[in-house]
């Protein structure tokens, strides 16, 4: 397994692309939730998540 380009932790433990704590996907996509405007990190998403099967 390679180094990801950009590290980048996660904390999401069921994630498909969290390998030790960092985001190995090939892009990263993070959005607003609701209204398409965030005010802290709480209104975001990753909306690069898939669901991890193991």
């Amino acid at each position: 397994m390679s180094a990801p380009r950009m590290q980048v932790r996660c904390g999401v433990e069921n994630c498909y692309y969290n390998k030790s704590g960092f985001c190995y996907a090939d892009a990263l996509e993070v959005n607003a939730m609701g209204d398409d405007i965030a005010n802290s990190s709480d209104g975001t998403c990753c909306t690069t998540f898939i669901e991890s099967m193991s």
